[in-house]
């Protein structure tokens, strides 16, 4: 009698422990019939699926499965009266509120003291969160995969630990050439632009949409705009940084054709009127606070009966003698000088430096003493003269205005005077210098 109240109440005790473990349990644990009727239903399925024990129990497992996975059912059920256990098995089913869940199932037989199978056991997992994370980290990598864009990572030395399509395309390396190698492949050698971005990682800090230049596999620059991150591990740690970079080149060629268009004169290359009355202004304005000189020489010039050559010979033949003035007007100039088209066939320059009044006369002499000389031009020897007008700023006139006014007035004395020869304007007296 003792021994059989004993083993009771071990009986007693093991059921109580399995309770507790099924009712403690973090995964779904449900008993249901070989027809699939819920027997059992613990509190983590209530916590899983959202229905109650008394919502689940006597009801079918149907209640929980998509109308797209209700065939599953019938598969499961078979393979348990077989004697079959289904392990791990990854599935979807239906929340109370019609939310789909991620799950993972293991099913098992369950015997009656025969060995009869009379009912199944189902231990499901929510693994939403895993399966959403590697969605999306799937997501991730097809971004990154199919990006135009260089996307890359670096280790906090600049070691290369990751390598997309978009960075083989742009910078010519394959990800075999290039993963474990040093991002100052990627730089010329005299480059510390490597040191800091290295250095702002470190220091948790990013760089957005950074314009600069790189160098591809075939050592040729190209113009990129990147953007620089810090890498963390679960535990905010920087590990190393994540680099986009955009290759810009065609960008940054396109708005240098746009700037100069909007800045150069098609026809000659020289800078238009625009550029040189912006360049004017700075100008006028460092020597107002005296930074780098004193006063500015300029220089107006129009050339000589331009009209006979447009007449006599076509405007074709125009543009050329215009070509050739401004070809012998760089030629002549220095290249700290600004030379401009100003309008027709009239030129503006600004001379660079300190100009003594000498060295100006004679650089004045040498000037006009190369435009006279002999050019052929679809076989006729064109021998071009020039009217030029001289001001100084802030002798001559303090506002841009006057000093243009004041050389165009200079300029025309020196016509008056009889061509091809230059002209000071002095108080609104003029000294003139011709070359005969």
């Amino acid at each position: 009698m003792n021994q059989k109240r004993q083993d009771h109440s071990i009986s007693l005790f093991k059921e109580n422990i399995y309770q507790s473990i099924i009712d403690s349990s973090f995964d779904a644990i449900i008993c249901k019939t070989l027809d699939g009727i819920v027997l059992s239903w613990n509190p983590a399925a209530e916590r899983i699926f959202g229905y109650t024990a008394d919502e689940m129990i006597g009801e079918s497992m149907l209640k929980i499965f998509p109308e797209n996975k209700l065939r599953e059912e019938a598969e499961i059920l078979e393979k348990l009266r077989r004697g079959e256990v289904v392990e791990h098995f990854q599935t979807v089913r239906k929340h109370k509120t019609g939310r789909l869940i991620d799950i993972s199932v293991t099913i098992s037989p369950v015997f009656d003291a025969l060995g009869t199978i009379v009912a199944a056991s189902k231990i499901a997992r929510d693994i939403t969160e895993q399966v959403e994370a590697i969605r999306l980290s799937h997501e991730y990598r097809a971004i990154v995969e199919s990006s135009e864009d260089a996307i890359y990572s670096v280790s906090l030395d600049g070691t290369i630990t990751s390598w997309n399509n978009g960075a083989e395309h742009i910078f010519g390396f394959s990800a075999s050439d290039i993963l474990g190698k040093s991002i100052s492949l990627l730089f010329d050698d005299d480059d510390q632009q490597a040191d800091h971005i290295l250095r702002k990682i470190k220091h948790h800090e990013s760089l957005e949409h950074y314009k600069t230049t790189r160098k591809n596999r075939d050592g040729l620059v190209i113009n990129v705009s990147e953007t620089v991150s810090p890498l963390q591990d679960q535990t905010g740690t920087v590990i190393g940084g994540s680099i986009i970079a955009r290759n810009i080149t065609h960008d940054m060629q396109a708005q240098q054709l746009i700037w100069k268009q909007a800045n150069y004169d098609n026809l000659t290359g020289l800078a238009n009127r625009d550029l040189f009355l912006k360049s004017l202004c700075h100008e006028m304005e460092m020597v107002k606070e005296s930074i780098s000189r004193d006063n500015l020489v300029l220089l107006f010039l129009d050339l000589d009966n331009f009209k006979d050559f447009n007449d006599n010979y076509g405007h074709d033949f125009g543009d050329e003698v215009l070509r050739h003035a401004a070809d012998v007007l760089t030629k002549t100039c220095r290249n700290a000088d600004l030379i401009a088209r100003y309008a027709g066939d009239e030129f503006i320059i600004l001379l660079s430096g300190e100009f003594p009044q000498k060295d100006l006369k004679r650089f004045m002499d040498r000037l006009i003493s190369k435009l006279n000389v002999p050019y052929p031009i679809n076989g006729i020897d064109c021998r071009l003269s020039v009217s030029i007008g001289i001001v100084q700023y802030p002798n001559d006139a303090d506002e841009i205005s006057d000093l243009l006014k004041k050389a165009d007035q200079a300029m025309y004395a020196a016509k008056a005077a009889g061509r091809n020869q230059y002209q000071f304007y002095v108080d609104d007296r003029s000294t003139t210098m011709s070359l005969d």
